[in-house]
């Protein structure tokens, strides 16, 4: 989606502005998850604006809120670059997801209807029958499963911060070897599992568990070891 320079004009309000900056903001999250843009690489404002067809304020809005939250910063005298990879920062972010995403699953157990769940599990069931699926196919298969979990806690600020923190993980994910990212689709269904069951503390625990083995997995394909 890209933002027509006739709409600019007619934004002037506090919420469009907002909006717009929303947008930007997520167009350049986008790029980051695509890989177009890696650590060390220097981000012109005038050139991101011509790209995304916007004007340079929300451009400039957009990658204040990045810096701030250190995907990017600036640079004395090269401007503004992408924050190289930190696993400190990566385990970090995994932490506070475990928080969230562990009461979002006690809140949601019970909560997503039948067919919502046969459709997650069919998914992840295609996905284990593909010999070579794509990052993006993971993807998208990883955040139907915690999207609906996220929603399903019935908390749209718990589930707008969770769906935040997940597209950070996945610029992380963009920077580290891509072609070394590995998706359980068993360890997904037990998840899913103990959220059909309506046992709350099940739930809780089974996402605990979870994101604690992604954060190991993690860990030690960062440090050289072997799993």
């Amino acid at each position: 989606m890209t933002i027509a320079e006739e709409d600019l004009v007619t934004m002037d309000g506090p919420v469009e502005r907002v909006n717009l900056t929303e947008q930007v903001y997520e167009q350049i999250i986008e790029i980051l998850i695509r890989g177009e843009l890696k650590p060390g690489d220097v981000i012109v404002e005038r050139r991101m604006a011509e790209r995304l067809n916007a004007s340079r304020t929300p451009v400039r809005e957009a990658l204040g809120r990045l810096e701030a939250e250190g995907l990017i910063y600036k640079q004395a005298g090269r401007g503004v670059t992408v924050s190289p990879f930190s696993t400190e920062a990566f385990v970090e972010l995994l932490n506070v997801r475990q928080l969230l995403e562990a009461e979002a699953a006690r809140l949601a157990a019970g909560r997503i209807p039948q067919s919502r769940i046969d459709a997650i599990r069919a998914a992840l069931q295609r996905l284990a029958e593909t010999a070579n699926p794509t990052l993006s196919e993971i993807w998208d298969t990883d955040d139907m499963l915690h999207g609906e979990i996220a929603d399903a806690a019935g908390n749209l600020l718990l589930a707008g911060m969770i769906r935040d923190l997940r597209r950070r993980t996945h610029v992380f994910n963009a920077y580290r070897n891509s072609a070394r990212y590995k998706f359980s689709a068993e360890e997904n269904a037990v998840l899913l599992d103990a959220i059909a069951t309506g046992d709350q503390e099940k739930a809780r625990q089974a996402m605990k568990d979870h994101i604690e083995a992604v954060k190991v997995a993690v860990i030690d394909r960062l440090s050289g070891a072997s799993r």
